[in-house]
């Protein structure tokens, strides 16, 4: 990740993300805070997958809301290899 999602906490706190993982995940839920090393995420969905193979269902995230499934998760800021808010598609490569 070229950017420290730590550095951006003010934007995301309290506000629905997406954040994929070198473990070939991606979460979309609401952000809370960075604490020992860790983001902290509430009221969230999982999925397999990065955002490339979950675009359907991160544009349906951001069209009718995500499926709160986890409660809280813990994910080490070092597995965080993108981070987003879910206000627009950044998961899609725009075209000029």
């Amino acid at each position: 990740m070229n950017e420290d999602p730590q550095k951006r906490l003010k934007e995301f706190h309290g506000k629905t993300v997406a954040v994929e993982t070198r473990r070939g995940q991606t979460f979309v839920g609401r952000c809370s805070r960075f604490e020992d090393g860790n983001l902290i995420m509430v009221d969230l969905d999982h999925m397999h997958g990065g955002w490339n193979e979950n675009a359907d269902k991160l544009d349906s995230a951001l069209s009718f809301g995500h499926w709160p499934v986890i409660k809280k998760v813990f994910i080490a800021k070092a597995d965080i290899t993108r981070m987003d808010l879910l206000v627009k598609e950044p998961w899609k490569v725009l075209s000029a």
